[in-house]
């Protein structure tokens, strides 16, 4: 089967489309013939080197999947062969083929496509746990999304308004993403490069700041949001796709009243499984309503990978980037 590899730790250029064995399933395991993967930020970190393990090499990127079962491994009851899924995994998703863990695959959805699916989980999941779990967010209140027109960021406007948030503000760097945030329920879209965020926020609330600020930038942007946050509101930490920590004051955060969390979604695995499930399903549900759509702002060939990953570095992609053979 073929299958894109880094043989040490490098660059997009560098990843190589080998020919390799197709793996066996093992225990409460599943092999996935691949139609579609998602690509993501932290795709172009573990193949640095920079990301928070590093499998060893050499190795397949790719953290979410969806196709269909091919081979089921000794003791899974849940799936049966042929079936469509979507499927989780800690890498190897950029294959023909790839293993899944039971416990972290679902059923494909009847009107969900597999670039769909392969757009859904990360983003999605990673979205929900921020506003719901980590934001708590509340009915009524007023969401402040940076980066709204990328993977996590849409989820969390969409996300956001189908959970009834009051007034939803997006942050975009350039003005041709401003409407498709607004297309996908936020209320204020601006360019935090020609406009002060802050300032927005501020009239927008009346003075009274944000209740929940979703940030997967960092660096300044998310000291800067400390001005505009709401009394008792609440500073979602997703990452830091601007390659740069913020740091934040302490007195501030003590005198202002204000919290700062943080979201590592793969983290629940292990500590709270049954979070994940409870998540998961809330999600489908919200999609099979129609409150929730993936929304694919790039269609690569899964050898075009390379193409892909600078596309996705260049912060000109909407949505999710996808590859499929």
């Amino acid at each position: 089967m073929k299958a894109i590899r880094a043989h040490e730790w490098c660059g997009p250029r560098d990843l190589v489309v080998d020919e390799i064995d197709q793996p066996q399933p093992g225990d409460g395991q599943i092999l996935v013939r691949v139609n579609a993967a998602g690509l993501n930020f932290p795709d172009l970190l573990i193949i640095t080197g920079k990301y928070q393990f590093k499998p060893a090499l050499p190795f397949s990127p790719g953290f979410e999947i969806a196709g269909t079962v091919e081979k089921l491994g000794p003791g899974v009851s849940k799936f049966r062969e042929g079936q469509p899924v979507i499927a989780q995994v800690p890498a190897g998703g950029f294959a023909e083929y790839a293993i899944a863990e039971e416990a972290y695959a679902h059923t494909l959805p009847d009107s969900m496509s597999d670039e769909e699916a392969a757009a859904f989980p990360l983003v999605y999941q990673t979205s929900y746990f921020g506003l719901v779990y980590r934001g708590a967010l509340e009915k009524g209140e007023t969401v402040l999304v940076h980066s709204a027109a990328g993977g996590v960021g849409l989820a969390a406007v969409q996300i956001a308004r189908a959970l009834g948030a009051g007034k939803i503000i997006g942050t975009v760097g350039s003005d041709d993403k401003l409407a498709v945030v607004r297309d996908n329920g936020a209320d204020v879209a601006l360019n935090y490069q020609t406009e002060d965020f802050v300032e927005v926020v501020k009239r927008e609330t009346s003075g009274r700041g944000a209740d929940v600020i979703y940030d997967p930038v960092g660096g300044e942007i998310g000291e800067r949001s400390t001005k505009c946050i709401a009394f008792e509101g609440r500073l979602v930490i997703i990452g830091f796709t601007s390659g740069k920590f913020s740091n934040f004051v302490s007195n501030h955060i003590l005198v202002k009243n204000y919290s700062v969390v943080g979201v590592h979604w793969g983290s629940y695995r292990h500590n709270k499984p049954a979070q994940i499930e409870q998540g998961w399903n809330e999600l489908i549900e919200l999609y099979q309503t129609g409150m929730l759509k993936p929304v694919i702002g790039g269609r690569y060939h899964m050898e075009n990978v390379a193409d892909a990953m600078e596309f996705l570095a260049s912060r000109k992609a909407v949505g999710k980037v996808v590859l499929h053979w």
